[in-house]
């Protein structure tokens, strides 16, 4: 088994992540969600339970893995989009997820990235994720990654407001079971509306 299946099948019984349990607790009315990155579904699947239509990205094929988790209704909610974050184009939508994947977008590619990402949340819409910090311990072996500073994640941040700002430096086990050090910066925003 190689690791991206060793991943999906540890984490798909997984609990959603921290970000998107603290954004549905702000009660805001579902609408059009989109989760870059789904992986095994973990999110998706409980946005969906809760009310958003989503659309999941991701560069593998996770399609069935997250069906089998939704009934007859949830299925109308679902959409899938096999992708890689590089040729990526973006709708407009509510909500844009992405917990543990922005920072595997190649760090010449990030900006581009990001800027779609801004660009596709609707004006009083939300972002919900994290980033990796430079005191992650991949960033000393995956060069290729992209790793911010907390005053480079808030600068990403101008054309929102922060509801939400933690971070998180502690060692613990990865989606495959290994030990590493993490530094992550966890984020829930609400895109400006502007007059």
């Amino acid at each position: 088994m190689n690791n991206i299946e060793k991943y999906y099948d540890n984490t798909t019984n997984s609990m959603p992540t921290y970000t998107v349990k603290k954004f549905i607790e702000l009660n805001i009315e579902p609408g059009n969600a989109i989760e870059l990155g789904c992986g095994a579904g973990r999110d998706t699947v409980y946005l969906i339970k809760n009310g958003w239509n989503v659309l999941a990205i991701d560069r593998e094929n996770v399609e069935k893995r997250i069906c089998e988790k939704l009934d007859k209704d949830e299925f109308k909610k679902f959409r899938f989009i096999r992708q890689e974050f590089e040729k990526l184009e973006l709708e407009s939508n509510n909500l844009i997820v992405a917990n543990f994947s922005l920072p595997f977008c190649n760090k010449k590619n990030f900006r581009e990235l990001w800027n779609k990402i801004n660009k596709s949340i609707i004006e009083g819409g939300y972002f919900v994720g994290n980033f990796f910090g430079i005191n992650d311990e991949w960033q000393k072996t995956k060069e290729k990654m992209t790793f911010l500073t907390k005053e480079q994640v808030i600068e990403l941040f101008e054309d929102f407001e922060i509801i939400k700002f933690k971070e998180i430096e502690k060692d613990g086990c990865t989606g495959i079971g290994d030990i590493k050090h993490w530094h992550i910066f966890n984020v829930i925003a609400r895109k400006k509306k502007y007059c």
